[in-house]
């Protein structure tokens, strides 16, 4: 993402003093040939010298960006993919998808151009690097067993962790976790396991993210701060999990055994609803700091029941209960006060970017995106002032680090201090 950016701004930089090689050219060639509106910002870029004039000015500390801003948004179009930019509240909410991968560039063209200006025969300058930064994270979880005996799966060798039941466990490819039968069978929804009935748990820390695969195929990806419990064999009626945080799920079809996911807040011991599909794949976001329970569906059916959940009787017994039945692209919200709301078309690209590996926000608060962020990156956030009214809208990979994200967020009237691992922002 940033990346790509800082590539591309430096190969720009190199053509207009005419440094390009063949390769160099091949590859710009490469990058302006992906979308239409790549050839025509590349085209803008090179031939229009009072557009470069300016934007080199910009760099330069001069105070009217507001007009550079104009210059961009005339010489750009709305289908240009989106890396990340801050909307003021004072600017239009319209600011064009394109001119955000313009200032995400010329961030980058700033630091080329000043690099290129170097006299003669005098070293160039060294980027001014960022002593206290905060990486981004990555696969981590902590599995533990039937036993109680934990293994972190970060630090732990690809291949065979455990038996539990008839289920051997394998990590494999650093960041999946495998249940398999080892009978042939896994994965395969009619086969019947006998084994005891015994439980594990997957959970990552802030920070972490993991992939399981159950014994029956359902595929199940956990983002940071997350949870799922699971049994190691689906031997009853259904297949029954409980997950808190957040998860993604492709659900292994199998008419005779409903999958059902029970929601669980307050660091699991709340049981707050609960999602029942045949084979489907739906997103879960529960984590206890947002505002509401949110299941998006984006293929099958699945249907969502909240209320109050007991046991009686060594029964599961809910009441008063409401639900839904959702159809792809609808999300079920329960709020705090328990009431559950359909939004008919939930942005579904911004619902999964987070397994996609990218943060994507559309008109976010600083709220909404800080909460994101402080998972990632495993940090603190404060707001000494209270929270800028700013609104953020863009994408960018979540591969980066703290201070690359917040170099790009810098556009906005909002600042940023680092702190340790604690964040402060302020209007």
């Amino acid at each position: 993402m940033i990346v790509v950016v800082k590539r591309i701004a430096s190969l720009i930089i190199k053509q207009w003093r005419g440094e390009l090689t063949v390769a160099e050219s091949i590859e710009l060639e490469q990058w302006a040939s992906q979308h239409a509106a790549n050839r025509e910002l590349l085209q803008q870029l090179t031939t229009d010298e009072t557009l470069r004039r300016e934007l080199i000015t910009y760099y330069e500390g001069e105070e009217d960006r507001e007009a550079v801003w104009q210059k961009i948004e005339e010489a750009t179009r709305e289908n240009t993919p989106v890396y990340v930019m801050p909307v003021q509240p004072s600017c239009k909410y319209r600011y064009l998808a394109a001119a955000v991968t313009v200032a995400a560039l010329f961030t980058a063209v700033g630091y080329f151009w000043f690099q290129g200006r170097s006299k003669p025969g005098t070293p160039a300058p060294v980027a001014r690097t960022t002593i206290n930064d905060v990486l981004p994270g990555g696969n981590k979880a902590i599995l533990q067993l039937s036993d109680g005996k934990t293994i972190v799966l970060d630090n732990a060798q690809n291949g065979l962790l455990a038996q539990q039941g008839s289920s051997n466990i394998i990590k494999q490819n650093d960041g999946e976790l495998i249940y398999d039968r080892g009978d042939g069978n896994s994965g395969k929804p009619f086969a019947t396991d006998h084994s005891p009935l015994t439980y594990n748990t997957l959970a990552t820390p802030a920070g972490g993210q993991f992939q399981l695969k159950l014994p029956d195929g359902t595929r199940v990806w956990l983002n940071a701060a997350s949870s799922i419990t699971y049994p190691t064999a689906f031997n009853g009626h259904e297949r029954s999990v409980t997950i808190t945080g957040e998860g993604y799920f492709e659900v292994a079809k199998d008419a005779r055994r409903p999958f059902k996911v029970t929601i669980a807040k307050n660091n699991g011991t709340q049981k707050t609803s609960e999602v029942e599909v045949l084979g489907t794949h739906f997103n879960i976001n529960a984590y206890d700091d947002e505002a509401a329970v949110k299941t998006t569906l984006l293929e099958g059916k699945v249907k969502v029941v909240h209320g109050d959940w007991s046991v009686v009787n060594g029964k599961k017994m809910v009441a008063p209960a409401a639900s839904a039945i959702l159809t792809p692209g609808e999300q079920a919200q329960i709020s705090h006060e328990g009431l559950l709301t359909v939004k008919n078309h939930a942005d579904l690209e911004e619902v999964v970017a987070w397994k996609n590996g990218e943060f994507l926000f559309q008109h976010a608060d600083i709220g909404t995106l800080m909460r994101q962020v402080a998972r990632w990156y495993d940090i603190e956030v404060e707001y000494p002032k209270g929270k800028p009214k700013d609104k953020f809208s863009g994408k960018i990979g979540r591969n980066v680090n703290l201070s690359q994200l917040l170099e790009i967020l810098k556009y906005s009237e909002v600042r940023f201090e680092l702190k340790g691992r604690t964040l402060i922002v302020q209007n």
